[in-house]
């Protein structure tokens, strides 16, 4: 067994066993996103209110890098053709599936929650957004739980923490 499937099960294992920890990891999973991005979109008004122009700016370029984003994880979920961990161990022990059901047979890597979270979060960090660091810590969130949900590997979680720091990299560059 590779250490991503090791690491997998063992973040996994405890789904089902405390309802507590399951709603955790369910917010996490699938809701804490869209605090996450709220958080981003206050953010950038509480910082560059009245100049509506940067604000536009601001949300326009991280919208855009993250389409960059999202485009590049399926270029590579293309090339490596990862089923999800239920399908490829066989087992059913994940939280939910997917909402495109053809899509969970062969992209699991790299995870699209986890690219859009840490672009959020490097976004938040090339424009200077106070509180920028404590997204990380949601989007940590949404990646452990993603995997603890059953729908990720560990290694889907870096490869899109990857992407998102790729483009968030290269965006830095044309901005600063």
């Amino acid at each position: 067994m590779d250490i991503n499937t090791a690491i997998y099960l063992k973040l996994n294992a405890p789904l089902g066993k405390n309802k507590w920890l399951d709603a955790f990891g369910r917010a996490g999973a699938e809701w804490v996103i869209f605090g996450l991005a709220a958080w981003f979109v206050v953010t950038i008004f509480l910082a560059f209110a009245p100049d509506y122009r940067k604000c536009a700016l601001v949300m326009g370029v991280t919208v855009v890098t993250a389409l960059v984003g999202w485009a590049l994880n399926f270029f590579f979920a293309f090339l490596v053709r990862e089923p999800r961990p239920y399908i490829a161990l066989g087992q059913d022990h994940s939280m939910f599936h997917p909402y495109i059901p053809s899509l969970h047979r062969w992209k699991s890597f790299p995870s699209d929650h986890a690219m859009w979270s840490f672009t959020i979060c490097f976004m938040a960090l090339v424009w200077h957004l106070p509180m920028a660091w404590p997204l990380f810590i949601l989007a940590l969130w949404i990646g452990w739980s993603r995997v603890f949900a059953g729908v990720h590997y560990p290694s889907d979680i870096i490869g899109g923490f990857a992407v998102a720091a790729f483009t968030g990299s290269v965006m830095n560059l044309f901005i600063n």
